[in-house]
């Protein structure tokens, strides 16, 4: 499993994760590779599904995902069978073709529809017992409770609490048996936030 050490994290952490974006300050290290010093070799380690992936329309499903395994460094045999789905799947299926030791997945979850959901649901889950690193980006914590051992909460930008989910049950004071949804109400309403049905 790789060991993510983020020192101080951006409003846009997830593209600095990836290296897309430079640090503002402090270092991302995957084990000891550093994201800045050595990004080729970071890049090989990391499979990134962003919110609103852009795939070359031009090209087929089998014809994309043999590119990508070509710059990957995939066998053609990998790819031999037919793939069907949405560009979310097949978006994913590129992510996570070389095998990486992290996984960045950016909303994962958008616009699929209600099956295909279950199936990336239990793929993650899948992803994470083969000992791969998952940082998850998710609006639904449904599925962060689920598939997540450490949580980050944000808040407008900004981590507000990490931790398993009982630490932040404790953080804010809920029940021992509280869902995430009601753990991230509590903590940013206490950071200033009114609810929306009051």
């Amino acid at each position: 499993m790789v060991q993510v050490s983020i020192e101080q994290l951006t409003k846009h952490y997830v593209k600095t994760i990836v290296g897309i974006l430079r640090p503002t300050s402090g270092t991302i290290k995957l084990d000891e590779t550093d994201i800045v010093t050595n990004p080729e070799k970071a890049k090989r380690m990391i499979g990134y599904l962003p919110e609103n992936p852009s795939l070359y329309t031009g090209l087929t499903t089998q014809e994309f995902l043999q590119f990508v395994g070509k710059i990957r460094g995939v066998d053609d045999d990998l790819l031999d069978r037919e793939i069907k789905g949405m560009k979310q799947k097949v978006a994913l299926i590129a992510t996570s073709l070389h095998s990486p030791d992290l996984l960045v997945l950016d909303e994962p979850l958008t616009a699929l529809d209600p099956k295909t959901r279950v199936s990336v649901k239990d793929w993650i889950g899948s992803q994470t017992n083969r000992g791969v690193t998952t940082i998850l980006s998710t609006h639904d914590l449904d599925v962060a409770q689920t598939h997540s051992e450490r949580i980050a909460i944000i808040d407008h930008g900004k981590i507000i609490a990490v931790g398993n989910l009982d630490s932040l049950r404790k953080m804010a004071n809920t029940e021992s048996d509280a869902r995430l949804e009601d753990v991230f109400l509590r903590l940013t309403a206490e950071k200033g936030e009114d609810s929306i049905l009051k």
